[in-house]
């Protein structure tokens, strides 16, 4: 079944469900550039994919061709194609989505074992600016912040319009080196390792979200307060309003459709990778002088670093032997050498590294304590870097639950351990069957309770 979209009520502006859409064109270029083709009524399934761990956007495209168009179009391996999507708001305004792709990878072909004349295709595509840089290489020498260095390279090298690139203010490093041969996504990566944040030396991503645009943000950027938590979903089975009402639409565009959960609560693996102690050690071989920091996450990290919840996610009183997992230095540890004579004002990579390291790990590490993949009805505000509230029920009956601590109320039904604030870390959208959906992988990096807070035990 072509994906062309349905769900939109007849005659009026509304949308009747929360996932309805309406495909208008997916228009694809071969080598000769001259005549575009709308293949929407050949596309059974499209996926788009947006990760802040990822530089492009990525698009997944299968077709169902029994018209030979592979062969007379023809699709030899340079295509661009152009996705143009209409989908209304309930309210019935119109919003429209245009993307552009080239692409990469031919990964599927075959044909089917139920239909005679019928041969099945998928296409892989990249942004424009992805493709770029995987055809040159840049030598220079640079000196300058690091955001301004990757905006640069996105301007001049992989062609981005300007207003198309954003990144927060908090981007404080600086270094002075060469690039060498290298390809410019791939000099952009090196420079966003090296990116820390004002204060709070937290790490940086650079992604690119589904309104084509690059970011540059920094994870304290991204859990702050700043970043305005977008919606609220509920893990929850029944319906209280009748079918086909705005009270209808809004529930189920609220409704979590499914969830799996990988909650990495290991506090040995958390300490291993720098969370809550490690040994940092610097060699300066310019002048022969070897220093050593400790980090503690209890002295430096809470109360002082942003998170999503703010609650610590380590108790002081768990004890080994009669030692805190803070007392562990060397379940981590770190080796730089150092050169302070390299350039004046000793702007290189590992002396930026020195004063930011042990906090870029420890972040790393933290925002794996709980994750969630969950499925909901398509939103195309849903983006990588934003920031949701996830709601999950207690897993004990209501009345037994008020029978055993005296109260009641949908609050205090609420699972207050699981819920909270969380940031998408990855979106999927899921155009298959006339459905859009969306895949979203959530992360959170701290507790909504406090670990001095013992929930009573049955």
């Amino acid at each position: 079944m072509a994906i062309i979209g349905k769900n939109l009520e007849l005659g009026s502006n509304k949308a009747s469900i929360p996932s309805a859409y309406k495909l208008e064109h997916i228009y694809i270029t071969n080598y000769k550039g001259d005549d575009p083709k709308d293949i929407k009524n050949i596309a059974v399934k499209m996926e788009i994919s947006e990760s802040l761990y990822s530089q492009s956007l990525m698009l997944k495209l299968t077709l169902k061709d029994s018209t030979n168009f592979i062969e007379e179009f023809p699709i030899i391996g340079q295509e661009k194609i152009e996705v143009i999507i209409k989908y209304k708001k309930r309210n019935g305004d119109d919003k429209n989505l245009k993307l552009k792709f080239f692409i990469s990878e031919y990964p599927t072909y075959g044909t089917s074992d139920k239909q005679v004349y019928v041969q099945v295709i998928t296409l892989v595509g990249i942004s424009e600016q992805s493709y770029i840089s995987n055809q040159k290489k840049i030598s220079r020498s640079y000196t300058n912040n690091t955001a301004n260095e990757i905006q640069r390279i996105l301007i001049e090298e992989l062609n981005l319009p300007k207003n198309k690139f954003r990144y927060s203010e908090d981007a404080i490093s600086s270094s002075k080196g060469i690039i060498a041969n290298q390809r410019p996504m791939d000099v952009i990566e090196w420079f966003r390792k090296q990116t820390y944040a004002e204060d709070s030396f937290s790490p940086f991503f650079f992604f690119q979200t589904l309104n084509g645009r690059y970011k540059l943000f920094s994870l304290a950027s991204l859990v702050s307060e700043d970043n305005k938590v977008f919606e609220t979903y509920y893990d929850s089975r029944g319906f209280t309003f009748d079918g086909n009402t705005d009270g209808d639409f809004r529930q189920r565009e609220l409704r979590i459709l499914s969830i799996s959960s990988d909650l990495k609560l290991n506090k040995s693996i958390q300490s291993r990778r720098g969370a809550f102690a490690s040994q940092n050690n610097y060699l300066d071989y310019s002048n022969k002088t070897y220093t050593k920091y400790e980090y503690n996450y209890g002295s430096d990290f809470v109360d002082s670093k942003p998170t999503l919840d703010g609650k610590k996610i380590l108790s002081d009183k768990f004890l080994i032997g009669d030692d805190k997992l803070t007392d562990f230095t060397r379940a981590h540890c770190e080796y730089l050498s150092l050169n302070s004579k390299a350039f004046e004002g000793n702007t290189n990579y590992n002396n930026m590294s020195k004063i930011s390291r042990h906090f870029m790990n420890a972040y790393n590490a933290l925002l794996n304590t709980f994750t969630h993949d969950i499925r909901l009805n398509g939103n195309f505000k849903l983006n990588a870097g934003r920031k949701i509230k996830l709601e999950f029920p207690k897993a004990i009956d209501p009345v037994s639950y008020k029978d055993f601590t005296g109260k009641s109320g949908e609050a205090d039904h609420r699972n207050k351990f699981l819920s909270g604030k969380y940031l998408i870390t990855s979106a999927i959208h899921e155009f298959e069957n006339d459905e859009y959906y969306v895949n979203l992988r959530v992360k959170r990096d701290s507790f909504s309770v406090d670990l001095d807070d013992s929930p009573k035990q049955l």
